[in-house]
């Protein structure tokens, strides 16, 4: 299968790359010293405390729920970009219109190289991409666009409400499959109605930076292939209008 460059037509939504790391306090400082390198190319950027700040790591530490919870975030309003940080981790997000891969990456590889150059954190747990994609080209709920067929005994439920979660182990690489349909986006209102599909790829070993690094691209390669050879059925691709 040729997979598209891109899609005129893009259900994307947001864009996540998540880095977790196992260094006790290393976040709550790492918090400050990234808003100060980074507001040198974002000189309008908010730093705002999220409710999960005011949690205390003793209750956040064994609580799985929290432990990996963000606390602060970075937005810069003229930016698509923002920044999260927690206790044990960091992510930067894209928000639509999607800027791109090359510009997405860079973000990546310079937040990768502010936190080395703190010193607090030498090796990561896990790191991720992720993306979300908001898919309205049926009425939901619908899963016809998926390559996904689901039955319960004698009950086809493809045009049935689901929620579903599920992980797959692909050559090295591990993917996170979240589907929820129907799902609402946008502020009320003015809302939109479709199917959720996200999409996060992820590689399981513990990393150190250049390893990290290294890995960025090829898990951009994976997910993208994933997405368009195991996800999206050739007419739900054809109706995005791909670009080759």
């Amino acid at each position: 299968m040729i997979i598209p460059k891109r899609l005129r037509n893009a259900p994307l939504i947001e864009a996540i790359w998540q880095m977790q790391f196992n260094v006790p306090g290393a976040g709550d400082i790492l918090a400050g010293q990234l808003y100060k390198a980074l507001q040198v190319n974002h000189p309008r950027l908010r730093y705002t405390p999220l409710p999960t700040a005011n949690i205390p790591p003793i209750v956040s530490d064994i609580d799985p729920n929290l432990r990996f919870a963000p606390k602060i975030r970075l937005e810069d309003p003229d930016s698509a970009f923002l920044w999260q940080i927690g206790s044990r981790i960091v992510t930067v997000n894209c928000r639509a219109p999607y800027a791109g891969w090359e510009r997405f990456k860079k973000e990546i590889i310079q937040t990768i190289n502010f936190i080395r150059s703190s010193g607090l954190i030498e090796t990561t747990e896990r790191h991720s991409l992720r993306y979300i994609d908001f898919i309205t080209l049926e009425s939901a709920p619908d899963l016809s666009t998926l390559r996904l067929l689901i039955k319960l005994g004698g009950f086809d439920i493809n045009k049935n409400p689901l929620q579903m979660r599920l992980e797959l182990s692909d050559n090295g690489v591990g993917h996170v499959i979240q589907i929820a349909t129907p799902s609402k986006v946008g502020q009320i209102g003015h809302q939109l109605e479709g199917t959720i599909v996200d999409l996060e790829s992820y590689t399981p070993q513990e990393k150190n930076w250049d390893e990290m690094a290294n890995e960025i691209e090829m898990l951009h390669d994976r997910s993208k292939v994933f997405f368009f050879e195991q996800m999206l059925t050739q007419q739900a691709i054809n109706r995005m209008e791909p670009e080759y």
